[in-house]
């Protein structure tokens, strides 16, 4: 897939927003909310699209290669998180049940155990890893099972489903579970099924709105419905001065893994520590292990299916 700074662009400003609101900062007060939205509806498109590319390019999808590659990308960083987490809960005495955190994390269902009421600071933010997570595991499947156009109104009826479910929902569940968090997802697996285009202008529009939807103290339910609209845009459009944010998008994961840590450590200054924390996981775990798998060996095109 065409490498596109635009998307890196959006991850930057995601994460720069949901870094503001752990911050406290007044003018960000659904900067979580929208920052995280808009990373579901990315996650959707890209994983999507990636699999339009490689099925049309060789008539399947590797599904033990698109876990091994989900492994590679997510695991490494997250586990510098959660080795980090039990040396400090063993010397500290961290509040909460974040032994419970570290164990629901590696089974990637930290989000379901916040419905139940558990509190795992300082891991409570890898809820929507969580999902995105299981996402994963179901949605690959649907798309090589059934097609490009079944797969497409699955998404459609899975957007629908999710906003009527979110709207009728309250608490824990409403804010955590994968069902009413799930439609942010599935709108990016749309977009991509679909290959909707809007004008650049529309756009920037978007970028402007996902800024002034995070100043805004609107209904919950209102401003992830908002914030998952202006992220398509964003994301069809292709802006490109967005690209000017693609360094912090390329970090974004990392940035977003030890955020809400620090804070809780640290409060608003640990966004510097984590800026520091963030730039190490890239340059000595992210980007090495990407090269690495850049560098083996691919199966010959003619007999790339067979491999699969």
């Amino acid at each position: 897939m065409p490498y596109r700074s635009d998307l890196d662009g959006l991850r930057g400003l995601a994460v720069l927003l949901v870094m503001a609101t752990h911050a406290g900062f007044p003018w960000a007060n659904n900067g979580g909310d929208v920052g995280v939205t808009a990373f579901f509806v990315l996650s959707g498109f890209l994983i999507t699209r990636l699999m339009m590319i490689e099925r049309s390019g060789t008539g399947t999808v590797d599904l033990g290669a698109f876990y091994r590659r989900r492994f590679w990308r997510l695991g490494p960083p997250l586990a510098m998180l959660l080795v980090a987490t039990v040396a400090i809960g063993l010397a500290t005495d961290l509040p909460n049940e974040w032994a419970l955190g570290v164990a629901t994390c590696i089974a990637y269902i930290s989000n379901w155990v916040q419905v139940l009421g558990h509190q795992i600071d300082p891991l409570g933010h890898t809820w929507s890893l969580a999902i995105e997570e299981q996402f994963y595991l179901g949605w690959p499947l649907v798309f090589l099972l059934l097609g490009r156009g079944r797969a497409a109104w699955i998404a459609a009826i899975g957007v629908g489903i999710g906003f009527v479910v979110r709207t009728l929902s309250s608490g824990d569940f409403e804010y955590f579970s994968t069902v009413t968090r799930g439609d942010a997802i599935l709108l990016g697996c749309l977009l991509a099924l679909t290959e909707v285009r809007v004008p650049r202008w529309l756009s920037a529009l978007g970028c402007v709105s996902l800024v002034v939807l995070a100043y805004l103290n609107l209904n919950h339910d209102l401003s992830i419905s908002l914030a998952m609209i202006a992220a398509s845009v964003v994301i069809v459009g292709r802006w490109e001065p967005l690209g000017a944010l693609a360094a912090i998008g390329r970090r974004s994961y990392a940035l977003y893994l030890w955020d809400w840590p620090m804070t809780i450590l640290f409060g608003p200054a640990g966004a510097l520590l984590t800026f520091a924390i963030a730039e190490l996981s890239y340059r000595a775990v992210e980007r090495p292990i990407a090269r690495r798998r850049q560098r083996q060996p691919r199966p010959h095109p003619d007999r790339a299916g067979a491999v699969a």
